[in-house]
C-alpha cells in the first residue's frame, strides 16, 4: 500500500473507528475505495462473498475483479457518476465469483468526508441478495443502520475528541496571562481561569453561578460597567482600559457578547505597564527638557532622511514650528543644490556610520543664505534601524569675520611690501651715500698725506 493510502486508512481510522475488530465484525461485505478507483480496504465478509483473498483485491484499480468482464464499462460509468458528489445510494448489480459464477447484490454506496467537508474516499456495504424476497429489499436496508452505526460511532469519537480538545482548552486557558470569565444569559459566571482568580483575590474562588452585579456592585456606574452593557447592547466587542481603585490595579478588559446572550471577557492586570508608561512619559519630558535647552539647533531623522525629532533651537533658527517639519527632510525648503549635498551626506553617514562634520549654504525660503556647520552621526537601535543625530551651528558671522580678516590681511601684507619696498630703495640710496663719503674720506687723507710729505720736503730744502 501506497504512504498516500495509508495515511487514508489511518485517517479513516481517525475519524470513523475503522478498526480491523470493527470491520471484522460486520457480517456483510464492505469495501472502502479512494476518489481515484482505488480499493485500500475490505473485510473478510466481501472475500468470502468473491472468492477472492484479500491480497488480490487490496490496492486493485477498476475495473475490480469481481466485475463481471461484459459489465465493466457500465460499471465505470456508473462509478464515474457517483464519485462526482456526496452521495448515500443504494442499488442493485451483479458481481462475480472468482470461479466466475454471477449473483445479484445490493450495494449501499455513500461518500466519506473529513472535517472539511472533503471526499476523502467511498463506502460499500455488499448484500448478497440471491435467493432473497425482493419484496422485503423496499424495506430499509440493514447496510443502511450499519452506516448508521458508523456515524453515531463517529459522534462518539467526536464527542470523545471534543472532550480532549476541552481539557486541553482547561489547560491553555489557565496558563494564559489574561484573566478569563464566561458568563450565562443571566449573567452569571460559568468559568474563571486561574489567572482570573489571582486577579480578583479571594472573591474569584466562589464566582460560578452568582451575578457578577451582586459580586461586584461596586463596579455599577463604572467605565468598565458602561462598556459591558454596550457589548451586550450591541452584540459588539467592546474595551475598558482604566483603573479600579477598590482593587488599585489598572485593567486592560475586552467584553466578547454570545448569541445566547452571554459574555465573554478577557482582562489582564496592567498596573505595571502604566507605571512603566508614566516613567516613560516622565523621562520624555526630562529628555525633551535636555535637548530644548541645548543652545544649538539639534535634530534626530530616520534612515528616510526624514524629521523626528527637533529642540526649539532648531525651529527658532528656521523660524518655523515643530509640527511644520517632523516628517519632513530639511531640504524641501532649500534650494536643489543644497537640497543634493544635504541628502548626499545622509546617505553616507547612515551607510558608514562615519561621523561628518562639514559647513554648508542654506538658503531657506524668504531669507538669506546662511553658513552652517552640521555634525551628522549615525545611531542604531535595539531592533537594528538607523537614525542620524545632528547639531547645527550658523557659523555665518563667523564666515564674514574671516572674509574680512583675510581681507585686512591680504591688505596689510600689500602695505607691507609696499613699505619694504621703500625702506629697500632708501637703503640703497643709504649705501650709494655711505659710499660716496667713503670715498672722499680716502681722497681727502691721502691729499692730507700728500701735503705733509711737501712740506717734508720743503722744510729739507730751506735746511740746505
Amino acid at each position: 500500500m501506497s504512504d498516500t493510502n495509508t495515511k487514508l486508512v489511518e485517517q479513516l481510522q481517525h475519524l470513523y473507528g475503522f478498526s480491523d475488530n470493527f470491520i471484522e465484525s460486520l457480517q456483510d461485505g464492505l469495501i472502502i475505495i479512494t476518489p481515484k478507483g482505488e480499493i485500500v480496504l475490505i473485510n473478510d465478509a466481501l472475500c468470502r462473498l468473491t472468492g477472492y483473498d484479500k491480497t488480490e483485491l487490496a490496492g486493485a484499480l477498476l475495473p475490480f475483479p469481481f466485475w463481471p468482464p461484459e459489465l465493466h464499462d457500465d460499471y465505470k460509468s456508473l462509478f464515474n457518476e457517483l464519485s462526482k458528489e456526496h452521495v448515500k445510494r443504494e442499488f442493485k448489480v451483479v458481481y462475480m465469483h472468482k470461479n466466475g459464477k454471477r449473483f445479484p447484490v445490493t450495494v449501499f454506496f455513500a461518500s466519506i468526508k473529513n472535517n472539511q467537508d472533503k471526499v476523502i474516499a467511498y463506502i460499500g456495504f455488499i448484500q448478497n441478495i440471491e435467493g432473497v424476497d425482493y419484496k422485503t429489499l423496499n424495506n430499509p436496508s440493514d447496510n443502511q443502520e450499519v452506516f448508521t452505526i458508523l456515524n453515531y460511532r463517529k459522534k462518539y469519537l467526536d464527542l470523545v475528541l471534543e472532550r480532549k480538545i476541552n481539557q486541553q482548552l482547561q489547560i491553555t486557558l489557565n496558563n494564559i496571562s489574561d484573566g478569563f470569565v464566561t458568563l450565562d444569559e443571566d449573567l452569571c459566571y460559568t468559568y474563571i481561569n486561574n489567572k482570573g482568580i489571582e486577579l480578583i483575590g479571594k472573591k474569584g474562588l466562589d464566582l460560578i453561578g452568582q451575578n457578577i452585579w451582586k459580586v461586584f456592585p461596586e463596579i455599577i456606574g463604572h467605565p468598565f460597567y458602561k462598556a459591558f452593557c454596550k457589548a451586550i447592547e450591541t452584540q459588539s466587542t467592546q474595551c475598558f482600559i482604566g483603573e479600579f481603585k477598590p482593587y488599585k490595579k489598572w485593567f486592560d478588559c475586552r467584553f466578547y457578547p454570545s448569541d445566547t446572550g452571554g459574555i465573554t471577557i478577557y482582562f489582564l492586570d496592567i498596573s505595571e505597564q502604566e507605571k512603566t508608561e508614566e516613567l516613560l512619559s516622565e523621562s520624555k519630558n526630562d529628555l525633551n527638557a535636555i535637548i530644548n535647552n541645548i543652545g544649538d539647533p539639534l535634530f534626530v531623522k530616520d534612515d528616510q532622511s526624514c524629521l523626528i525629532i527637533v529642540n526649539d533651537a532648531f525651529c527658532k533658527m528656521f523660524d518655523t514650528n515643530r509640527k511644520l517639519v517632523i516628517g519632513k527632510t530639511l531640504a524641501e525648503d532649500v534650494t536643489e543644490q543644497e537640497r543634493e549635498a544635504f541628502l548626499k551626506v545622509d546617505k553616507e553617514v547612515l551607510k558608514t556610520g562615519i561621523e561628518n562634520i562639514s559647513e554648508e549654504t542654506l538658503t531657506v525660503k524668504n531669507s538669506n543664505t546662511r553658513t552652517i556647520s552640521t555634525r551628522k552621526t549615525r545611531y542604531v537601535d535595539a531592533n537594528g534601524s538607523k537614525f542620524i543625530i545632528g547639531t547645527i551651528r550658523d557659523i555665518t558671522n563667523r564666515k564674514k569675520t574671516e572674509i574680512e580678516l583675510d581681507l585686512y590681511r591680504h591688505q596689510l601684507e600689500e602695505l607691507v611690501n609696499s613699505r619694504t619696498e621703500e625702506v629697500n630703495i632708501k637703503n640703497a640710496e643709504l649705501q650709494r651715500m655711505n659710499k660716496l663719503f667713503i670715498g672722499r674720506e680716502l681722497k681727502m687723507k691721502e691729499l692730507k698725506n700728500r701735503i705733509g710729505k711737501l712740506k717734508e720736503e720743503i722744510n729739507s730744502l730751506n735746511k740746505q
